[in-house]
C-alpha cells in the first residue's frame, strides 16, 4: 500500500514500478534471442534462458565487453538500428536504404554487414582477429550476428572439459571488439563518407585500428589489476596475464608491452604526475 520515504531509495522505486508494468512482447526481439540461443547452445552445449543473455550484456563481469558494445549489441537484439527492412514501409527511401547497392545485396543487415558486406571492411577485421586468435593454437568458431550477440556467454574448453578463464575472455574481446569496429567503419563510410566509394577505409587503416582497440583493452586490463589502486575490485593479475599470454605482438610474454612499468605492484612511476603535466 506504501513505502516509507526515508526507507526507499531511487532504485526501490524504479523497480516497483516495472513490476507494475507488463510490457508487450515484440516480435523481432523475440526472433532475435530464439536464433541467438541456438547459436549458444550449438557453440557451448548449454541452451541458455533470455535473461541470461541480457543479463551477459548487463554485468560486463571480469571487464571482458565494453559498455559501448553492450549498447550496440542491446540494440541489435531489438533490432532497432534503422537499416534493411526498416525501410520498408517509407516510400521514397525504400530503394535507396534497404537494399545495400553496393553488394548488390536486397536487404542490408546486420548479418549482412558483419559477414559479407564488400565495403564494411568486416573481411579485413575478420582476418586479423583469426590471426591474433592463432597464436593460441585452438579453433576460431564460426561468427554470425547471433554468435556476437551471444557472444558474453561463450566459453573456451580444454581436451578435458574445462573452462580457460583467460582463453575465454580473449575470445570474448576479439569478437565484441571486431563486430564493433565493423559497425562503426560502415557508419563512418555511409555517413560520414556520403557513400563515396573512393573513400572506402583502406586494409591499412582498418588493420590499424583494431590494433589500436585491442592494445587499448590489454592496456586497461593490466592497469585494472592494479591492487594498489584499486583493491578488491582489481582484476585478477593472472586471469590478465592468461588472456593474453603469447598473443600480445607475438611475444611470449606482454609484461614488455607496458607503457607504466610497474603498474601492477603500483610503483612510484605509475602514477599521475602533479601539476600541470597531469
Amino acid at each position: 500500500m506504501g513505502a516509507a520515504v526515508h526507507s526507499l531509495t531511487q532504485a526501490k522505486a524504479y523497480r516497483a514500478i516495472q513490476a507494475c508494468k507488463t510490457p508487450k512482447p515484440r516480435r523481432r526481439t523475440e526472433r532475435m534471442l530464439e536464433r541467438t540461443r541456438a547459436v549458444v547452445e550449438e557453440l557451448t552445449g548449454v541452451n541458455p534462458t533470455k535473461s541470461a543473455i541480457w543479463m551477459s550484456l548487463r554485468r560486463r563481469k571480469a571487464a571482458t565487453l565494453t559498455q559501448k558494445f553492450c549498447a550496440y549489441a542491446w540494440r541489435s537484439l531489438h533490432e532497432g538500428y534503422k537499416l534493411g527492412r526498416y525501410w520498408d514501409n517509407i516510400d521514397g527511401l525504400r530503394n535507396d536504404r534497404m537494399p545495400c547497392l553496393e553488394c548488390e545485396a536486397p536487404v542490408e543487415s546486420m548479418d549482412h554487414i558483419l559477414r559479407e558486406c564488400r565495403v564494411s571492411g568486416q573481411e579485413t577485421v575478420w582476418k586479423l582477429a583469426k590471426e591474433i586468435w592463432a597464436e593460441t593454437g585452438l579453433e576460431w568458431p564460426y561468427v554470425t550476428v547471433e554468435t556476437v550477440l551471444g557472444v558474453g556467454l561463450l566459453t573456451v574448453k580444454d581436451e578435458n572439459g574445462k573452462v580457460l578463464k583467460g582463453r575465454t575472455r580473449l575470445l570474448q574481446i576479439l569478437i565484441s571488439e571486431s563486430a564493433h569496429l565493423i559497425w562503426c567503419l560502415r557508419c563512418e563510410w555511409r555517413i560520414g563518407r556520403g557513400r563515396d566509394l573512393s573513400q572506402l577505409h583502406t586494409e591499412p587503416e582498418i588493420r590499424n585500428r583494431l590494433r589500436a582497440a585491442v592494445s587499448k583493452r590489454l592496456r586497461i586490463d593490466w592497469a585494472l589489476a592494479n591492487k594498489q589502486a584499486y583493491g578488491r575490485k582489481a582484476l585478477n593479475a593472472r586471469v590478465v596475464e592468461a588472456t593474453w599470454y603469447k598473443v600480445a605482438s607475438g611475444r611470449e610474454s606482454i609484461r614488455s608491452d607496458l607503457v607504466a612499468p610497474g603498474v601492477l605492484v603500483g610503483s612510484a612511476s605509475s602514477r599521475r604526475p602533479r601539476g600541470r603535466n597531469r
